[in-house]
């Protein structure tokens, strides 16, 4: 019996216990989804060229050396992500991009990734994107980043076939969330 007892008192502790670590957790994100409200002051920040306006013409080089240009977006639903080697986020959505892709059906030519940052850290992100995506790198705030009015990242700005845009915000990761279930 007093095993039994000492049993049921040492499960009532760990329960407490795992209680009080739970409220602490829950308390923490509750702080961290208020600061980012604070900071960015919408559900979802918007990023990027305003829907419904054409894309804006770019001309850019991809890592592999090919041209990366507006024009040869058009013709097909194309996508835009722009990533940043200082978010922790993107890392995550650099890594979940080759399966969207898949999920979406698009071919690299599709899909244009502009990582901005630190080069090393850049090539690291971009290695998943092999084959998958047109990859740019640029410094922090560099030229597309700034053509496109990025304010937050990652940011996925997608285009119509005609060239003109559909969907532009900033996200943990607004690839995954734009695909049908």
């Amino acid at each position: 019996m007093v095993y039994l007892s000492i049993g049921l008192l040492l499960v009532g502790a760990v329960t407490a216990l795992n209680l009080v670590l739970i409220l602490a957790v829950i308390r923490r994100l509750r702080r961290h989804e208020d600061e980012r409200k604070r900071l960015f002051g919408t559900e979802n920040l918007e990023s990027g060229p305003p829907t419904g306006e054409p894309l804006p013409a770019f001309t850019a080089v991809a890592t592999d050396g090919t041209l990366v240009d507006s024009d040869a977006l058009r013709g097909r639903e194309a996508a835009l992500t722009f990533l940043s080697t200082d978010c922790s986020v993107c890392v995550t959505a650099a890594a979940d991009l080759p399966e969207a892709a898949r999920l979406a059906g698009m071919a690299a030519e599709q899909m244009v990734v502009v990582i901005a940052g630190d080069e090393a850290t850049a090539r690291e992100m971009a290695a998943p994107l092999d084959g998958v995506a047109k990859v740019v790198f640029e410094e922090a705030a560099g030229p597309l980043s700034t053509l496109y009015a990025i304010k937050g990242t990652p940011t996925t700005v997608s285009v119509d076939p005609e060239g003109t845009v559909t969907y532009a915000r900033a996200g943990t990761n607004p690839v995954l969330d734009r695909l049908p279930a």
